[in-house]
């Protein structure tokens, strides 16, 4: 029986024993270790509240109901205060086997019960059950999640497609008009406020662009791509403005990364954006852009690895309060002529629609964003030279 791993944080799920008698503790920590889960114990009730409030939070409590300082009942009406049976499932172990027991175990918030002496093959059974149910939780709310945003973007396309012609046309007019006063204006003064017209009115253009490619659903064109060769394609594109800001990008392809099914113009879109983003924090410090192209393995447990491209710049950190946000419509901490908060939500929808994933951490080392992608399983032999 294999313990559900967290994708996220990537280590086996949680256990906390709450038990104070250290032979019963230990017989529970070598059980559930064997099966490959993280074992932590509390040796009284005061100890177990305090452990489940230090991060990471347990995925499952196993809880004796006679603990010193404060009982086992006790710290279960306490813990769901704050997380509901789905969050932190409880696992009440003791013996009292009498209906009036059980029934006021579960009535302060117990998930199950297990009466003992007990089988370790019954009790790892319980456990397992309820790190499934956890999983489904997390996987309903992730959908719910995803609906909502499919809802956002669906009015959104509604309301940007009905409104952009109207405002492209009087944009294009305005930028006509302006052009026109330039060929004639003289006054150096005149002339500086019309280009200032004309720049507002190219950034007005492209929030127009920006929301258009956000709302809008495209099917993929896909075909074999090798992303290194997108890759140089795309630092290519962006030459002149790294060497402007003395940005010298290092590109590894690690040998034998495999070709993927992918829009090579979409992915292209992505890298960009990457790009701009790493460029804008380069300019506030740091100087150092690597781009790292490997495997790693799959995240749906595939034998088949998947493909990762690392964007690393030692630029200044994103601040913790805004990492959570990075991908969301409309987040941005740029100023207001230099992004509309888009560019990062297209690169995730993008990467989504191709199976894929794209994530970011950040320190005081810097920022790295994160893509990975699936492999092409129908030609996943296929290699891509160095």
């Amino acid at each position: 029986m294999t313990p559900l791993r967290t994708r996220e944080q990537d280590r086996p799920p949680l256990v906390l024993i709450a038990e104070d008698d250290p032979s019963a503790a230990d017989v529970l920590r070598t059980l559930l270790s064997k099966t490959g889960y993280e074992v932590r114990i509390a040796h009284d009730g005061a100890m177990a509240l305090r452990m489940v409030e230090e991060p990471p939070t347990p995925d499952v409590l196993l809880l004796d109901w006679l603990l010193p300082e404060i009982t086992g009942l006790d710290v279960c009406r306490r813990i769901r205060e704050r997380y509901d049976p789905l969050a932190l499932p409880i696992l009440m172990i003791t013996t009292k086997a009498d209906p009036e027991s059980v029934s006021a175990a579960f009535s302060a918030g117990a998930s199950d019960y297990l009466t003992k002496p007990y089988l370790g093959a019954e009790l790892r059974a319980r456990v397992a059950a309820q790190m499934r149910l956890k999983r489904l939780s997390e996987e309903r709310h992730a959908i719910n999640e995803h609906l909502m945003e499919r809802e956002k973007l669906s009015t959104l396309g509604l309301l940007v497609s009905g409104v952009a012609h109207d405002l492209n046309n009087p944009l294009g007019g305005i930028n006509a008009y302006v052009q026109l006063l330039l060929e004639e204006e003289t006054d150096a003064s005149r002339m500086v406020a019309l280009e200032r017209i004309l720049s507002e009115v190219r950034r007005c253009n492209r929030i127009v662009a920006d929301l258009l490619s956000f709302s809008r659903r495209h099917t993929p064109e896909r075909s074999e791509v090798k992303v290194g060769e997108v890759l140089v394609s795309t630092l290519e594109l962006r030459d002149r403005h790294l060497q402007g800001d003395g940005i010298v990008p290092v590109l590894c392809v690690e040998p034998d990364v495999p070709v993927i099914l992918a829009d090579a113009h979409q992915l292209q879109q992505v890298f960009v954006n990457i790009l701009l983003n790493a460029e804008h924090a380069l300019r506030l410090g740091g100087s150092n852009l690597k781009i790292t192209v490997s495997t790693t393995p799959a995240p749906d447990g595939d034998e088949t690895p998947w493909l990762k491209v690392d964007f690393f710049n030692d630029g200044p950190p994103i601040p913790p309060e805004h990492i959570g946000r990075i991908f969301d419509p409309f987040f941005t901490t740029k100023a207001k002529d230099e992004g509309t908060g888009l560019g990062l939500a297209i690169c995730r929808r993008i990467i989504r629609e191709h199976g894929g994933d794209i994530e970011a951490e950040s320190g005081p080392a810097g920022t790295t964003f994160r893509i990975l992608l699936p492999p092409n399983r129908a030609g996943s032999s296929a290699r891509s030279p160095r």
